[in-house]
């Protein structure tokens, strides 16, 4: 009214009406530094609905364009509350929080309620600790133990709800802070919540990152045991998480996923890859149990087994035991298979030694006879590979080349190889006796072409010798029959 009649009776010329203006002055000076400091916190809420504003076009602009985080209104609506709430004298907070509190007024008094019952029942279980105890030496520790307790009771509590008011009035509750979130719901027993929240996120983002990075056990949770434990709200062991914490994690993780909270997006994500993790570990440890769950393994088995040891050691999870029954296996399969073929090249060996033998004993042969020592000669070559083979090799040769020598054939077939013609001529001692394809095996390309364009070859003292089959004499010169 005073402002209102000095704006005015201002610029009349009535002294009445200007006697008035200045007794509404006078009235006005005590309360314009409030006036002022009011105005001054609705030009700041203001600005923040400007900035509100301007995301929230940019906001539509990205939808068209598919490039938008789900909770990027609520976080900026956010951003406009915390404003409001650090300006209360605003002509705006109090419509604002009363609109607020009225939308969600059921919900925050059963919220209230669940607490202070959460509450109560701490308190009655810190008077029992304190009964039992006697002496009172643990009542600093039971009560710290117990404000552990209602914190992480009220957190697993109050976050669903206000992750439901979040997505109900489009506002991140988890972006304001401790202080302004109690200000606004006007619910005291919310000022740890944020703190807990923050913790439960660094904690699972932490574990994420480790097995991400492949770090050392026990603090990175690589086993499927670990990992379980954790997940299910328990603290594996060597891990120095706080177990309240990992129990409030656990319990959040059944929260319906909201896009209105920069955290429980988050959350969600990091919780989510540490759960399906999880299952990979457990779905590629089930396949190496049902490999070994065979009582016998043959070398069909090798490959798998093989594969799944690979996968198993180039995989983020740490399994020693099954690594460890994977190489066993493989071992174990390794050796029964050089064992059969021992016995199996053993049993070999034994029967081409009696056809040796027999062969060799008699003492009358004939061009069959000399056929089949050559084919003997021929698997002794390619199947023994010890002294036997070296015994039974000469001794077939011996044969072989006295059956040459005595036979009309051995005057034109060549006596190194028993299958071509002798062609050359091993001088000094002129038997010919071997073929041009046995020597050529010898000599270099080039010197096969020397030979065959000059009719003869020089052996030098630094090649390799070349002994004529009849006599065994190392030929000096070899020339065309």
């Amino acid at each position: 009214q005073h402002m209102l009649n000095a704006a005015l009776g201002f610029n009349s010329s009535d002294l009445d009406i200007q006697q008035s203006v200045e007794k509404s002055v006078t009235a006005l000076i005590p309360v314009l530094p409030a006036f002022r400091d009011q105005c001054r916190q609705n030009q700041q809420v203001l600005k923040a609905m400007q900035v509100e504003e301007v995301e929230k076009k940019k906001e539509k602009d990205g939808e068209k364009e598919g490039g938008v985080t789900p909770s990027h209104t609520a976080l900026m609506r956010a951003k406009v509350v915390g404003t409001l709430v650090s300006h209360p004298k605003s002509s705006f907070s109090t419509r604002v929080f009363d609109d607020i509190r009225a939308e969600v007024e059921e919900e925050i008094e059963k919220m209230r309620v669940e607490l202070r019952e959460a509450a109560a029942k701490i308190a009655e279980e810190r008077r029992e600790g304190a009964a039992q105890d006697g002496d009172g030496s643990k009542d600093a520790p039971y009560y710290l133990e117990s404000m552990r307790m209602q914190a992480a009771a009220t957190t697993r509590i109050a976050v669903p709800y206000l992750l439901s008011f979040s997505s109900e009035l489009e506002i991140d509750m988890l972006e304001l802070s401790a202080e302004n979130l109690c200000s606004l719901l006007g619910v005291d027993e919310l000022k740890h919540v944020k703190a807990e929240v923050e913790g439960v996120l660094s904690s699972v983002t932490t574990h994420r990152r480790r097995i991400e990075e492949t770090e050392d056990p026990p603090a990175c949770l690589r086993s499927t045991s670990a990992l379980s434990s954790f997940l299910s709200g328990t603290v594996p062991a060597g891990v120095e998480d706080d177990r309240y914490t990992v129990e409030a994690a656990s319990a959040l993780a059944t929260s319906e996923p909201c896009y209105a909270s920069k955290w429980r997006c988050e959350f969600g994500e990091a919780w989510e890859y540490l759960a399906s993790t999880l299952a990979r570990w457990k779905e590629l440890e089930g396949r190496i149990s049902k490999a070994l769950a065979k009582e016998e393994s043959t070398a069909a088995d090798y490959p798998l087994l093989s594969s799944l040891l690979d996968e198993l050691l180039s995989c983020d999870v740490t399994n020693e035991v099954a690594a460890t029954a994977l190489a066993d296996r493989l071992h174990f399969i390794t050796n029964q298979s050089t064992s059969r073929f021992d016995e199996s090249y053993s049993r070999d060996k034994e029967e081409l030694g009696v056809r040796v033998k027999k062969a060799l004993a008699k003492e009358e042969v004939n061009e069959e006879d000399f056929a089949y020592l050559k084919k003997l000669l021929d698997e002794v070559r390619t199947e023994c590979s010890d002294d036997a083979k070296r015994e039974w090799q000469r001794a077939i040769s011996d044969r072989l080349d006295q059956i040459f020598k005595q036979s009309a054939a051995g005057r034109d077939t060549c006596g190194k190889c028993y299958s071509h013609a002798a062609s050359l001529r091993c001088l000094p001692c002129s038997h010919v006796s071997i073929c041009e394809e046995c020597v050529a095996k010898q000599l270099s390309s080039q010197e096969v072409d020397v030979m065959k364009k000059m009719n003869f070859h020089i052996v030098k003292p630094d090649d390799t010798p070349i002994e004529c089959p009849y006599c065994q004499q190392a030929a000096a010169y070899i020339s065309l029959h």
